[in-house]
């Protein structure tokens, strides 16, 4: 009797059990990489500043089917960098963290291990689609156009990423979306005051057919005073002067439009991007800090087709503050869009040439103790490249990279705005379209702007210098 009251009581629980069972279930996706980068000389000078580093991370993105169409997705990054701690670079190679008793570190020599780092949450928000849409509330990844100013950092090697905290629907007419987006970039407490609100409009057409892109995007940030959080008087000294401070509220206007078009024997796809508003910084004499920048990208594709041979060009600009102007007028490409191993890529020379502090989140970090965290900015590039498919699984790529400054940093003489010439040479194994090893060999010949003109400011060092990469990434 005891037996057949047990086998109901077990029939009822999976009964009972398996309708919740169907209703939910659990996707998950994620990627690991590891790479070695050593520049011989990124100072361009002495004292060199070598730098050689290792990187390991991995993230784990789970998705929660709760219903037809209604889902939840987060992302978990493992190994995250202590001094990039938002980012997807991860961990230095070696670096010992382990502490003892009252805070101080323990001697690496006599560790057994390399110590822990926290698991972060990078992604979390909801999605419900819909016929003809879908709603995304959340905090969730962003992208635009050839993610020269938005990039969700999806690419195997990528470092950076974007994310929103928005709440948005999408409106899909055939080949149209239209999706209007609210959203916060920064939140002080439970008040009201003291936040950065958004306020995204994205219209865009595609059509694989004819390989056709075209779109826009808006984004108007808003924030009071207290809500700006400007990281160090280095970086508002790079908007608005020796001296300036953070004394108004921000309004500022970013907009990108995006134009593509596939042929049978090329392809291209052009974006720009520019700025305007007010940046809530004030200058030493109290004047208010305007934005007036903007930046072109343009990439030309000849595919293979029968051929071992490939073809791409890149090329762009990006403006650079005028020390003349009384507004702020450069622009800064993101992180993750890489023209140059070396060039725009990791920092270089013995000043900000590139006036790129005014981005800089860690103001602790210098050429010789930085990963690659440099900028496309107050630049102008072209970067040809030829990709030979040595075999099925290996590629090999050479890349040329001229460019020029926009401004020179030193009003005071005739400076030149020569930045130099790169070689890239690229050997790249893909053992599947998940798998990839990729050793990178970057040649800089440096041109006369780092030397910064004439004077008491200039005659700095320009030499040659050279880095090497060897980076392995797994998706799944």
């Amino acid at each position: 009797m005891l037996k057949k009251n047990f086998l109901k009581a077990l029939g009822l629980s999976v009964a009972l059990a398996t309708p919740a069972a169907h209703a939910l279930s659990l996707d998950w996706s994620g990627g690991y990489r590891f790479e070695w980068t050593e520049i011989d000389r990124p100072s361009l000078g002495s004292p060199t500043e070598r730098k050689a580093y290792g990187t390991n991370y991995l993230y784990l993105s789970p998705t929660v089917i709760a219903a037809d169409g209604v889902n939840v997705v987060s992302r978990f990054d493992v190994l995250n960098s202590s001094a990039y701690p938002n980012s997807q670079l991860g961990e230095i190679w070696g670096l010992n963290t382990n502490t003892v008793a009252g805070g101080s570190n323990s001697s690496p020599a006599t560790s057994t291990n390399q110590g822990s780092t926290n698991v972060r949450v990078s992604q979390l928000y909801l999605t419900v689609n819909q016929e003809y849409g879908a709603l995304v509330v959340g905090r969730a990844p962003f992208e635009f156009g050839l993610g020269m100013t938005y990039n969700a950092g999806k690419g195997l090697f990528d470092h950076w990423y974007d994310t929103r905290d928005i709440v948005g629907y999408k409106i899909v007419v055939g080949d149209w979306f239209f999706m209007p987006s609210l959203g916060r970039k920064q939140s002080t407490g439970f008040g009201q005051g003291e936040s950065i609100s958004t306020m995204g409009l994205h219209l865009q057409y595609e059509n694989a057919e004819n390989k056709t892109i075209l779109g826009v995007y808006q984004e108007t940030s808003k924030g009071g005073k207290g809500s700006l959080g400007y990281q160090s008087p280095e970086q508002t000294d790079a908007i608005g002067g020796a001296g300036a401070t953070v004394g108004e509220s921000m309004n500022v206007q970013r907009t990108n439009v995006v134009f593509g078009r596939g042929f049978d024997s090329f392809g291209f796809k052009l974006e720009a991007g520019f700025q305007s508003g007010e940046t809530g910084v004030l200058t030493s004499g109290g004047d208010s800090v305007s934005l007036n920048g903007f930046g072109v990208a343009l990439e030309v594709e000849v595919p293979a087709k029968e051929s071992k041979w490939d073809y791409r060009v890149r090329a762009g600009m990006a403006t650079g503050e005028d020390a003349g102007s009384s507004g702020f007028g450069g622009y800064a490409f993101n992180q993750n869009y890489d023209v140059a191993m070396l060039l725009f890529n990791h920092r270089l020379g013995m000043k900000d040439f590139l006036n790129t502090n005014a981005y800089r989140t860690n103001p602790n970090l210098t050429v010789g103790n930085s990963a690659d965290d440099e900028y496309v900015s107050n630049a102008i590039y072209l970067a040809p490249s030829v990709n030979y498919a040595w075999s099925e699984r290996v590629d090999l790529r050479n890349t040329l990279v001229y460019a020029q400054l926009m401004q020179t940093q030193n009003s005071s003489v005739d400076s030149t705005k020569d930045l130099g010439l790169e070689w890239d040479i690229d050997v790249v194994y893909k053992h599947s379209d998940k798998i990839q090893w990729v050793n990178q060999v970057g040649l800089l010949f440096p041109g006369e702007a780092w030397k910064n003109g004439s004077g008491a400011d200039g005659n700095l060092d320009n030499g040659f210098t050279f880095g090497f990469a060897s980076k392995a990434a797994i998706s799944f």
